[in-house]
């Protein structure tokens, strides 16, 4: 009997697995961990901004200082013009200053253009980008590990830090705060890419790191703390290292490294073209061994700091590295690396934090550019307090006194460093106040000596700023900034000989400083040597071409060479740069005469007797107008 094959049974068409979404938790989290309502986050970045209006309401108070702001706000041309349209296209081609950094041009510009020379707004905007900033990181941290509380204490250091206070309430470091409010924007959409990759999401995040590169260059490390991210807590690189846990988050870098490699390369071209102020070291004036040396040293004093920040200033010495500090402190750093990378499994976050500490560092560590100052550890101590702030945590979660002990001692430990932060903005007032603090907190700092002299010079208090120029060059004989400020003193008593040997030792020591060069050109125009002048003139412009009593200086020179024209040219330079500026407005009335333009000559003078009455000068000329011409020579 034949037997009848039954059909097969259908078969149902089995679901695909859905892969599982990046493990984004930390070790030991639990389902109360990962647990994050809206409304905690938004309380704990409401807390975040209160604690830093408190600290930091005060700088709205506050005015420039005579270090740097003249040359970014209140004597930049382009930057009291506002927002026009030639100040912006300066702002994307200019390397003035050692930096390509078209953002903070604009955002200075957009300042001046809403709140005039209003010191405080340009302090409060300072302010609301570092609150912006730390808001960001909380917001990413949180995203990323799942931690909510362990974030905010992050963020409350980077909030609160004394060692921040400098790029918070200083005006010049707009830059600073601008370009990590930026970064920590790209931290946060990162996370978010993450959950989901896609190229748009992609796209937001190399736009905003491109962006902090335009604010500033800082943060071309960027790609890297990426990089250590993916590992913890993103897990997204597995350990130990393999190519295919590596190759998917490397390639992803790849357009960020892009953007990086573009930026220190524009970097360079705006130190090089800038060497009065450049902060590159030069690697034929340092050993590499010397360069290590002073890295070491740097990375171990902010570690210190870090835990006691006080004695702070705005400018330490530079001095020879000792090498018995070097060797300690590099026994310090390779303990510590070696002890995290010792518990890389257990405790990945060690390692994370370690390494985005030491590498963020590595462009202002002193391998690269002068060491060392407090705003160098903005962006870079994030990294260390993450690794603190989480080996505490998990040290104390496991026993609950500890827990409830860790977290007073973290409240406590934010308080303080509100207050010591809060006393640390008040140096910042003014000039004077800055300076003199800093002299008080260091040794033999004849920069700041030199800076203080400055500040007095534009308070009227000349002979107490000739006595910190002398004691700056009892110092250091050599340094060529106070020899020329001992000049300018010298030329403003009339003392023409002893103020010309002065500038002449500055400018054998430096000759790249555009006030001396500018200074001896004046004094050889006293001794009637004006071709000499005009040489001295014309290499200061060339030093500084924003300034305006250079250019009137010259359209002076050229006068009375008999080249009109140019002359002429150079006192419309001036009066682009400085339309109420008296002297220019007389030098071009001089020359219009000169040229016979007599009409054109009368209304420069009247001009000069409406701002001045007592311009004797402008008075004699405009009544001699009409009278019989003397032949020149």
């Amino acid at each position: 009997m034949t037997k009848v094959k039954a059909p097969p049974r259908p078969t149902r068409a089995r679901k695909k697995r859905r892969q599982p979404e990046p493990n984004i938790l930390p070790p030991g989290s639990s389902a109360a961990t990962v647990a994050q309502p809206t409304r905690l986050l938004a309380l704990l970045c409401l807390a975040l901004c209160l604690l830093t209006a408190v600290v930091y309401w005060q700088t709205s108070h506050f005015g420039f200082v005579s270090y740097d702001d003249d040359q970014y706000v209140y004597k930049n041309p382009y930057v009291q013009q506002g927002l026009t349209g030639s100040s912006v296209a300066w702002a994307w081609t200019t390397f003035f200053y050692t930096y390509w950094h078209p953002l903070t041009w604009i955002s200075l510009m957009l300042d001046r253009q809403l709140f005039g020379d209003n010191a405080g707004a340009f302090h409060l905007t300072n302010v609301a980008l570092h609150m912006a900033g730390a808001v960001l990181l909380l917001l990413a941290l949180a995203r990323m590990t799942r931690c909510p509380w362990r974030s905010a204490v992050v963020a409350g250091i980077f909030a609160l830090h004394p060692m921040h206070v400098e790029s918070v309430a200083w005006v010049t470091e707009r830059k600073d705060v601008l370009s990590v409010a930026l970064g920590m924007l790209a931290l946060l959409l990162y996370a978010r890419y993450v959950e989901h990759p896609n190229p748009r999401r992609y796209l937001w995040v190399a736009l905003a790191f491109a962006l902090s590169l335009t604010a500033k260059p800082m943060l071309v490390t960027f790609p890297m703390v990426l990089l250590l991210l993916d590992f913890w807590p993103l897990r997204r690189i597995a350990w130990p290292l393999s190519w295919p846990s590596l190759k998917q988050p490397l390639l992803e870098k790849v357009p960020l490294l892009v953007l990086a490699g573009i930026s220190i390369m524009l970097t360079f071209m705006a130190q090089r073209a800038h060497p009065v102020v450049s902060n590159l070291t030069s690697f034929t004036s340092f050993t590499l061994p010397a360069r290590l040396a002073n890295a070491c040293i740097s990375y171990a004093l902010y570690l210190w700091k870090t835990f006691v920040p006080t004695g702070l200033g705005v400018l330490y010495p530079s001095e020879p590295p000792d090498p018995g500090a070097a060797l300690w402190a590099t026994l310090l750093l390779l303990a510590i690396t070696v002890a995290a990378f010792r518990t890389i499994r257990q405790r990945p976050y060690l390692a994370v934090g370690w390494l985005w500490y030491l590498g963020t560092m590595v462009p202002v560590s002193g391998l690269v550019m002068q060491a060392n100052a407090d705003r160098f550890t903005y962006f870079p101590l994030v990294g260390f307090s993450i690794a603190l702030v989480w080996i505490i945590a998990d040290l104390a979660a496991s026993r609950p006194v500890l827990r409830q002990a860790a977290g007073v001692l973290a409240g406590a430990a934010l308080l303080l460093l509100a207050v010591a932060a809060h006393a640390q903005a008040a140096y910042w007032r003014d000039s004077l106040t800055l300076f003199q603090h800093t002299i008080d907190v260091t040794k033999r700092n004849y920069i700041v000596l030199n800076n203080l002299g400055v500040a007095l010079t534009a308070e009227g208090r000349h002979d107490e700023a000739m006595a910190d120029y002398r004691q700056a060059l009892s110092i250091d004989p050599d340094y060529a900034d106070a020899h020329a400020n001992v000049g300018h003193e010298l030329l403003r008593e009339g003392k023409l000989e002893e103020a010309r040997g002065a500038l002449v030792e500055a400018l054998r020591l430096k000759p790249d400083l555009p006030l001396a060069q500018g200074d001896l050109g004046i004094v050889l125009v006293a001794t009637g040597n004006f071709e000499e002048a005009r040489q001295h003139l014309e290499e200061s412009l060339r030093l500084a071409p924003a300034d305006a009593d250079s250019q009137s200086n010259l359209c002076l020179v050229l006068d009375r060479l008999g080249r009109l024209d140019e002359a002429l040219s150079h006192c419309a330079e001036a009066l682009r740069l400085k339309p109420d500026m008296v002297d220019a407005h007389f030098n071009r009335g001089t020359v219009l005469a000169a040229q016979g333009k007599n009409v054109e000559a009368a209304a420069e003078f009247q001009r000069v007797l409406a701002a001045k009455p007592d311009y004797t000068a402008a008075r004699e000329a405009l009544e001699n107008l009409h009278a019989p011409a003397e032949p020149r020579h």
